[in-house]
């Protein structure tokens, strides 16, 4: 079942949400779709629902416009944040709700009903708290019933907004691995909604990167890494350091150090932020005659495989550099040391110029 979005634009009084985005998700696919508080993500989940009506554009669900259908009609299996279970019913119960409700003249038979939940409890590894309370569960174990709620109606599609956002990191870490498992498994074509980088480039098949209500990229996870197509992108995914700097013939000038400069981002010469990510900096303790900026070290913290320097370049810009503990090891450094930063071969990006 694949789900696309045509056209859409969904204002608020006369804040616009979602401004003319078109989204094509494919059968069994899993994607994230990525982006800061009040960047429409949510909204454009909901649309896709039926949770909210569009001002302008389209949805289709295998090729089938649906813009007019309920929320019911339209198939959708949809999990909340903060869970959304009735806390006067069972595990079991709470799972078995959606199939309850149904007309009788679809609903199944009451054995039926049962085995189809033992079968997701099992998948969601709570067979064995099947009579428990929501209020007698983990955070965690409250979403995967969440999920084998929505589950259970045999959704066509399913959608999850901020699924682990409630939960702490441990737990999250856990429950994603689990969440690309469990699709892996069952191919149900699903769309997440997080603001979480990280969670979104290790579980999605796509990214859909939004800001201020529009789609900035479309791309594998490691596209999105690795040829972000703006600086917004860039900074949004992954750790940056920020240079002031000067752009001038399709060079970044940062320290005395001219850099290469994404073409697409380098539109005019001028006053600019030069973006840089911290593996993309190493450290020498003595000049080499190559491109390199003067720098102090202030801080030093391990960091598991890496080390996490922290320095203000002579031009005042704080920066961090992450070095393998081989390396940190080698250069021996101590807080207060003046070192060279040499960035890597390879463009940068700006985030503006004038």
């Amino acid at each position: 079942m694949s789900i696309e979005v045509r056209d859409i634009t969904k204002r608020f009084g006369a804040f616009t949400a979602v401004d003319d985005v078109s989204l094509q998700v494919e059968e069994g696919e899993l994607v994230g779709l990525l982006g800061p508080s009040g960047s429409g993500k949510t909204t454009v989940l909901r649309i896709i629902a039926g949770l909210e009506r569009p001002d302008q554009g389209s949805v289709w669900l295998d090729g089938v416009d649906v813009s007019r259908e309920t929320v019911a009609r339209r198939g959708v299996g949809f999990v909340f944040q903060h869970y959304a279970l009735f806390r006067h019913l069972t595990v079991f119960e709470n799972v078995a709700f959606g199939l309850r409700v149904r007309p009788r003249a679809q609903r199944p038979p009451a054995q039926a009903i049962k085995e189809r939940v033992q079968t997701l409890l099992e998948l969601v590894q709570l067979d064995k708290l099947a009579n428990r309370l929501p209020s007698q569960l983990s955070g965690g174990q409250r979403q995967r019933v969440a999920l084998a709620r929505a589950l259970a109606v045999e959704p066509r599609v399913l959608l999850l907004d901020e699924p682990f956002g409630a939960l702490d990191a441990t737990v999250r870490r856990e429950l994603r691995r689990w969440l690309r498992r469990l699709h892996d498994e069952l191919h149900v074509t699903s769309l997440f909604v997080t603001h979480d980088q990280e969670e979104a480039l290790e579980v999605s098949d796509r990214v859909v990167i939004m800001h201020q209500g529009r789609i900035e990229q479309v791309g594998s996870p490691e596209e999105i890494y690795e040829r972000p197509a703006s600086a917004f992108v860039y900074q949004f995914v992954g750790d940056v350091n920020l240079f002031s700097g000067r752009v001038s013939d399709g060079h970044a000038h940062v320290g005395g150090v001219a850099l290469p400069v994404d073409p697409a981002a380098a539109r005019e010469d001028g006053s600019a932020t030069v973006l840089i990510r911290p593996h993309l900096l190493d450290i020498d303790r003595e000049p080499t005659g190559g491109r390199q900026f003067g720098a102090q070290v202030t801080q030093i913290a391990p960091r598991g495989p890496i080390v996490r320097v922290a320095l203000v370049t002579d031009d005042g810009d704080h920066v961090r550099v992450d070095v393998s503990r081989e390396r940190h090891a080698l250069l021996n450094l101590l807080a207060g040391e003046r070192v060279f930063l040499r960035p890597h071969d390879g463009e940068v990006f700006i985030s503006g110029s004038g």
